[in-house]
């Protein structure tokens, strides 16, 4: 009596007359000719189509173009082994299911959990044919089960994006999109004012695709002059006797590469970067290697790239690249009502930080945040929750409490042309007069040291903490800080 594989399920044994149209056919690799031969035979036998590999390279290259739900392995060439082809599904995301036969008598299984992974289940040899159409029923049901669980999970990540929070009209358009987008292949543009969450929407993109698995690599490149923003994508030159380093678009391998910012990248860089988003390659100028990669795009940028590009600021066929599929991503301003779940949102993560039971909102402080514009989104709303907690220990947070963040700044209002130093005196001033002359609450606020604030203060003229005026700028009509400065000038 044959001992049946104990993880091959005895199911029905179904043996259509021919292959079911549209599947994708079953892939044989094996380096030699005869096993090749014999096993796409034995599988074209149970009425599958079945596709031959006989090197590792030809392997590799289906099981990453064209996954198929199992893959026969016979004797392998010199060389490869099956780690290699585990790989290369691993890599892709993919669900293919392995059988190996090769000569060997005892039938084995190895590799991770069905519900985990790809399986290499070791065939008996001589395999019966019923016990191959079995094998191959069951590890079909395995790669078909494993990409429904993957797609449920997919699923219910996009449905618990907690940073997204809100049920306006806005916010569930917002996430049907960006469901429709994770099924979809291609780069993703998306628009946004700042501080709208581009990076979380980038995020829920990938989180929910099949690239979940992989890297998700994020680069800013407002913050790159050209030369420094080629050497993050592409790879910086190694110094002498040292190993490359690789960029960015090889760390997100297999995933998703969030370039924010996009319109701020110069114009050789984006013709350059349409030709390698077009080719999924790039050549290393010294040594001419070139390197390969698998990598979904999404792009953020808070303008008009289509009039960038009639500017001639914006290269068209970049742009013709990375437009096909894009998203617009909601203001703050325009979904008030989402502006409760937020906050409560932002209330427990500064609670989560603090340990502390999370705090809660008075009515009156709940209709001044509704109220208010949001030129900052969401970003603006967490900073002005983070600050409200800084400084007060309360259970409640009040009107008084948030409405000194709401008005706009001194910096918001400053003229073009102030140095770096005059902006940070001008922030520091105002804080410290918006908190009455209390230092630690504007440390706290600035997020700075105590002893660091106290030096600024001398440093503008301020006198020492605790001395007479030490909560008041001096100030004369004339606008001069001290009447030696007035007898001076």
């Amino acid at each position: 009596m044959t001992q049946a594989h104990p993880d091959i399920i005895p199911f029905p044994v179904r043996a259509p007359a021919h292959a079911t149209e549209g599947a994708v056919p079953v892939l044989i690799v094996s380096g030699d000719l005869e096993w090749l031969h014999r096993l796409a035979g034995d599988v074209q036998a149970t009425g599958r189509a079945a596709r031959t590999a006989a090197s590792l390279e030809a392997a590799v290259q289906w099981l990453q173009a064209n996954p198929p739900e199992v893959c026969v392995i016979g004797p392998l060439p010199a060389g490869a082994t099956v780690e290699q082809l585990l790989e290369a599904c691993q890599q892709k995301g993919s669900t293919t299911q392995f059988l190996r036969r090769d000569g060997h008598a005892a039938p084995q299984h190895t590799g991770p959990a069905a519900a985990n992974g790809p399986t290499v289940d070791l065939l008996p040899e001589p395999c019966a044919p019923d016990v191959l159409a079995l094998a191959l029923h069951a590890a079909e049901q395995r790669a078909r089960l494993l990409a429904e669980n993957r797609r449920l999970r997919r699923q219910l990540a996009n449905r618990n994006l907690r940073e997204m929070a809100g049920q306006s009209a806005a916010m569930q358009a917002l996430r049907h999109q960006i469901q429709y987008l994770a099924e979809q292949a291609g780069p993703v543009l998306l628009t946004g004012e700042r501080g709208t969450g581009i990076d979380q929407v980038a995020q829920a993109i990938h989180d929910a695709s099949k690239r979940s698995h992989r890297p998700f690599v994020a680069v800013d490149c407002s913050v790159h002059s050209a030369e420094t923003l080629e050497a993050e994508l592409f790879g910086a030159p190694p110094p002498a006797g040292t190993a490359r380093q690789p960029g960015r678009l090889e760390q997100a391998d297999g995933g998703t590469l969030l370039l924010e910012n996009v319109h701020c990248i110069a114009l050789p860089l984006q013709r350059r970067l349409a030709a390698v988003l077009a080719d999924q390659r790039f050549e290393i100028e010294r040594t001419g290697e070139r390197i390969r990669f698998d990598v979904r795009v999404v792009l953020g940028t808070e303008v008009d790239l289509d009039e960038l590009m009639q500017r001639g600021l914006f290269r068209p066929e970049l742009l013709r690249d990375i437009g096909e599929h894009r998203l617009v991503v909601p203001t703050l301003r325009s979904r008030p009502e989402d502006i409760a779940p937020l906050v409560e949102f932002y209330l427990r993560k500064v609670a989560a930080r603090e340990g502390k039971p999370p705090r809660s909102l008075t009515l009156d402080a709940l209709h001044l945040l509704q109220s208010y514009h949001w030129p900052g989104n969401l970003a603006e709303l967490e900073h002005v929750i983070e600050r409200a907690c800084a400084l007060d220990a309360g259970r409640k947070l009040t009107v008084p409490m948030l409405s000194p963040w709401l008005a706009t700044s001194a910096a918001d209002d400053a003229p073009a042309g102030l140095t770096l130093a005059e902006m940070e005196r001008r922030l520091i001033e105002t804080t410290f007069t918006r908190f009455a002359g209390n230092r630690e609450k504007t440390a706290k606020a600035l997020q700075i040291g105590i002893r660091t604030l106290s030096g600024k203060l001398r440093e503008y003229g301020y006198p020492p903490r605790g001395g007479p005026g030490s909560n008041i700028r001096p100030w004369t009509p004339t606008g001069y800080d001290t009447p030696t400065e007035q007898k001076a000038a």
